[in-house]
């Protein structure tokens, strides 16, 4: 929601001709509607179970995925590039504020060593 409204006063305080900000703040607002419920979509549950490691959409069912690329594990940051059993690719981007801190510890601990 942020992003949207600096976009559309960027738009506004710009210097547009009126006729041409009238058009683009609609289409702004509708582009942050659709990723916004894109974004809905997207969150999920990760786990693990011996060694296999499950994506689950909120609402779908569990996909096993394997590692391929780099993962990045960060502080405050981490970057999952797998591909689930059917080959298409899953790439799970996890913020540090979505946990409490001893999960996201352990979440840390368990993708350093799964490797």
């Amino acid at each position: 929601m942020l992003l949207a409204t600096q976009s559309c006063l960027l738009v506004c305080f710009s210097r547009l001709s009126w006729g041409l900000v009238a058009l683009m703040i609609p289409a702004i607002l509708v582009f942050s509607l659709f990723e916004w419920r894109r974004l809905l979509r997207s969150s999920g549950r990760l786990s693990t179970a011996e060694r296999h490691w499950y994506w689950q959409v909120k609402g779908g069912a569990k996909r096993e995925f394997r590692f391929s690329g780099e993962l990045t594990l960060w502080r405050w940051l981490i970057v999952i590039n797998g591909r689930d059993l059917g080959g298409r690719r899953i790439r799970l981007v996890l913020c540090r504020d979505g946990a409490d801190a001893d999960d996201w510890r352990r979440l840390l601990v368990a993708l350093r060593y799964s490797r």
